[in-house]
């Protein structure tokens, strides 16, 4: 066994994070697109969807961040098991001591495609872990300032709706009393890479619990995009039924509350996304 580590899945939010964040120059990271701020000489080409080869067999860590795009066309198609496919192949074709695994807290959701998906690689790594450790991470609400693509996240359809589609206004299906805890990405990254350097099994939770509203979040947006565009915008939402979707202290797995600031993690969002919109 060497000890190089390899990424797979590095052009996401998270996969471009850790690649801000790590240090260690013994790595590779794998993704169909080439994130500009990786070394070319650190990446590698990859479609999980196809035969897998020119890979080492026998590496320290596996960083497993890949995962189809969280968006409303992959969810009615529901090709997330697409991702314990692509599990099976890496696990057949590379020994490691380390495989960290990024899971999410969809795994709580009754039925829901992702977190269904997930479970089942949950479920997979752990009956065909051997000699190694497995390390699985679920998150709450991730926010990172470098991405390729943007989800359909809450947060994000304010963009899509009103930076790329120019709405001025538009009717939302949930509840404007619903709450997120947001957490920083960059900090999430940092804490995963040092994790991965204790020689144990673990789950662990990742979220926090200190919540911000959906129509607090939808104002922030409004005050930076009305005084970056000098444009007016509004939006309605439909439910009364509100939901609370934030890290729960669940006794039987271990959790790390980051009691951050959701206000200031989207604000700064917002500020750095809104202006790259502008024309």
């Amino acid at each position: 066994m060497n000890n190089k580590i390899l990424v797979f899945g590095c052009s996401g939010t998270v996969g471009l994070d850790f690649i801000n964040v790590n240090k260690n120059k013994n790595i590779l990271y794998y993704s169909r697109k080439k994130p500009t701020i990786v070394n070319k000489k650190l990446w590698r080409y990859i479609d999980l969807n196809k035969k897998i080869t020119g890979i080492p067999n026998n590496v320290d860590k596996i960083y497993f961040l890949a995962s189809p795009y969280y968006k409303l066309e992959n969810l009615k198609k529901n090709i997330f098991l697409k991702e314990l496919s692509w599990i099976k192949k890496i696990k057949k074709k590379i020994k490691t001591r380390v495989f960290i695994y990024l899971s999410s807290s969809s795994v709580y959701l009754n039925k829901h495609p992702v977190g269904s998906a997930k479970l089942a690689c949950e479920n997979y790594l752990i009956k065909n872990k051997k000699k190694n450790y497995l390390q699985i991470w679920r998150p709450y609400n991730l926010v990172g300032n470098e991405n390729l693509n943007l989800s359909d996240h809450f947060h994000n359809i304010l963009i899509k709706k009103f930076c790329i589609e120019r709405r001025r206004d538009h009717h939302f299906k949930g509840s404007a009393n619903d709450e997120r805890g947001y957490s920083s990405t960059k900090k999430f990254c940092k804490l995963l890479i040092n994790k991965s350097d204790l020689n144990k099994d673990f789950i662990y939770d990742y979220g926090n619990s200190k919540t911000i509203k959906v129509k607090e979040i939808a104002n922030i947006f409004k005050k930076i995009f009305e005084k970056k565009f000098k444009k007016k915008i509004k939006y309605t939402f439909n439910s009364n039924i509100k939901n609370i979707n934030t890290i729960n202290l669940n006794k039987n797995v271990k959790s790390f509350d980051t009691k951050d600031n959701s206000y200031n993690i989207i604000k700064k969002y917002y500020s750095l996304k809104i202006k790259l919109y502008e024309k």
